[in-house]
């Protein structure tokens, strides 16, 4: 059974009378274990894609399954409680919620998984070398540590299935480096990663990249 699977996903914009086509009937599967990259110009569809897999977004035609259930063309109620068990969402921005600190980010997913483990925050803060900053609130954080803070989030209650919407595109290429390598170090034949990016470094270490342009899938 593949972990994610999009079905001839359709996506349309509309701003007065006109209409824009975000995505084009584009299909794709992501397997246990696999770390798949999404590559295309600005424009070309990612952060719709990810949003309709996430269930943020209700496609406007085809579906998506996440480990076996429907999530397209469910009630908001469904779609978050399939999202908090099996999804873990990097977004370009708005990872955190502002009133709370690192840890209270970390602890509130977990909290909505229904998987609050101490242990698992204290280790996820130590990777993200977070440790510091615990109790700082996101207008407190630097670039990276933003970034590292969002991923944590993200995959606190150990998702199955990780997406991430350009998760470097705001740091230096140290904190790229150290994103990635954790993300290569998270592999597992459990879970599985797909990810937006512009990044060569990141697509360079998938086990497959997916090629999309004005919503089409061009290679992947």
């Amino acid at each position: 059974m593949p972990f994610l699977t999009a079905s001839e996903l359709y996506r349309f914009y509309h701003n007065g009378d006109s209409e824009t086509a975000a995505l084009r009937g584009l299909s794709l599967t992501l397997a246990a274990g696999e770390f798949v990259a999404v590559t295309g110009p600005s424009g070309s569809g990612k952060s719709t894609l990810l949003a309709c897999l996430a269930g943020l977004e209700e496609p406007d035609g085809g579906y998506v399954e996440v480990m076996g259930q429907r999530i397209s063309r469910r009630p908001e109620k469904q779609r978050a409680a399939l999202r908090a068990r099996h999804i873990g969402m990097l977004m370009q921005s708005a990872n955190l919620f502002e009133h709370l600190s690192v840890e209270g980010n970390l602890q509130l997913q977990m909290r909505l998984a229904g998987r609050v483990d101490t242990g698992r925050l204290e280790q996820l803060l130590e990777q993200m070398a977070l440790q510091s900053r615990r109790y700082a609130r996101p207008s407190q954080l630097s670039g990276g540590e933003a970034a590292r803070a969002g991923l944590a989030v993200a995959l606190s209650a150990n998702p199955a299935v990780l997406l991430a919407d350009e998760p470097t595109a705001e740091v230096d290429a140290e904190s790229e480096a150290d994103i990635l390598e954790y993300l290569i170090a998270r592999r597992g034949p459990d879970r599985a990663m797909l990810i937006a990016t512009h990044s060569a470094a990141l697509a360079a270490r998938a086990d497959r990249v997916i090629q999309i342009q004005d919503g089409r899938l061009l290679h992947g």
